[in-house]
């Protein structure tokens, strides 16, 4: 029987390279019906499978910045946004958890819980400027409500930062 793996690579290894080819793809197929570029569809596709081959490498900027600046050329900013953003986050945390060791190296359950809570953590933020961004007119906000929103966003951002800082023992 042939094998797809080496010998000694843990399922949870498996489903976390899987992830990290498929959660980018993901959130680019949630602009279906609209169809992208397929440049864009490519370049995603391609650099999410190298991701997911070697997920420690910088090749993993290039699936969530074509997803994102499609997203933000496009203009779309209803209920989908909040989906792409959860898929790219996930597919942040499981680039994290995979880049910790080779594919024969157990994925430790506490870092896995860490990480996903580190993830959600990372979302609070998201709704927030969805928000913002979906209410406020700028021809009709006034300038104060700008303000507002800003600081609101980073003091949320702030928040999580002292909520995802390393413990110290």
């Amino acid at each position: 029987m042939m094998r797809l793996l080496r010998p000694g690579v843990t399922p949870p290894v498996v489903v976390l390279r899987t992830l990290l080819l498929v959660l980018p793809c993901a959130a680019l197929a949630v602009a279906l019906p609209q169809v992208p570029d397929g440049l864009v569809v490519g370049g995603v596709v391609m650099s999410a499978a190298a991701w997911a081959w070697m997920p420690d490498h910088a090749i993993g900027i290039v699936p969530l910045a074509l997803v994102a600046a499609w997203w933000a050329v496009h203009g779309v900013v209803d209920w989908r946004l909040l989906v792409v953003g959860v898929l790219l986050a996930a597919a942040h945390v499981a680039a994290t958890l995979a880049s910790y060791g080779p594919a024969t190296l157990a994925v430790d359950p506490d870092l896995a819980r860490l990480w996903a809570a580190r993830g959600l953590l990372a979302l609070v933020p998201l709704p927030v400027t969805w928000l913002a961004v979906r209410v406020l007119d700028p021809a009709l906000a006034p300038s104060w409500l700008w303000l507002l929103a800003g600081a609101t966003v980073v003091g949320l951002l702030l928040l999580t930062a002292r909520l995802t800082r390393p413990q110290t023992q």
